[in-house]
């Protein structure tokens, strides 16, 4: 009876644990257009437009081929399009404080076999398991080093730059920050480099990861009537 049960545990659940806990393949998704024409509901102001697209659930986790949801992480995604004569600055930071930088997400979507098998608790402890299990876990800490890399690149290549859009330029990428529930504002705020002047283009998010203007930002009386707390919108 002992002998049958140990060969179950070797047929069935090494098996299970070689298909669950690997971190043999890795996938980047197709991110939203660059253009700012394709987005359905850009704000324009002075002739500066902004589009973002907060990522569902489903599309942010296939796009990163990571669980963001269950590391607290939302992907939004934003493009500028500076069609006038002055440039203006952009910082994540000012956008919401809560922002994490690409690489951070990245280190909590790094894949780990060794971490994925003690998950499974007192299934991964059968010494049976140990003995196929082996060769595997050695091949996997091998490719996860250049998987981990990958998707690092990945990451920090589309995430949205800290920069200035000079007349006639437009920059996209994304932007991670806290989880958003619905209906929560969600702030663009660019700076005229020449006058300081500040343009701050106001979004609401949903479920469903749509973005829909909350209120028109030319109408000066009905944003201080918000108000909100003031925030330090950089130089």
């Amino acid at each position: 009876m002992i002998v049958f049960k140990k060969i179950v545990c070797v047929l069935i659940i090494a098996p299970f644990l070689a298909l669950c806990s690997g971190c043999a393949s890795y996938r980047f998704g197709r991110l939203p257009s660059p253009y700012i024409n394709d987005h359905p509901a850009p704000i324009s102001q002075k002739d500066v437009s902004v589009a973002v697209e907060f990522l569902g659930y489903t599309q942010a986790d296939s796009t990163f081929d990571c669980e963001l949801t269950k590391r607290k992480v939302t992907p939004v995604f934003i493009v500028i399009d500076n069609r006038s004569n002055a440039a203006y600055g952009f910082r994540k930071a000012d956008a919401d404080s809560s922002y994490l930088p690409a690489e951070e997400v990245a280190k909590k979507c790094a894949r780990s076999t060794m971490g994925r098998l003690l998950g499974y608790g007192f299934l991964a402890l059968c010494p049976f398991v140990w003995i196929i299990f082996i060769p595997l876990v050695i091949a996997e800490m091998i490719n996860c080093p250049t998987i981990n890399s990958r998707m690092k690149n990945d990451y920090m290549t589309n995430e949205i730059a800290d920069t200035t859009i000079g007349p006639n330029r437009s920059i996209s990428g994304i932007m991670f920050v806290a989880p958003l529930s619905s209906g929560q504002l969600f702030n663009v705020p660019l700076v005229n480099r020449e006058t300081g002047e500040r343009l701050v283009f106001q979004f609401q998010s949903n479920q469903q990861g749509a973005a829909s203007v909350q209120a028109p930002q030319e109408n000066k009386e009905k944003v201080k009537e918000k108000k909100e707390p003031k925030k330090n919108f950089g130089p």
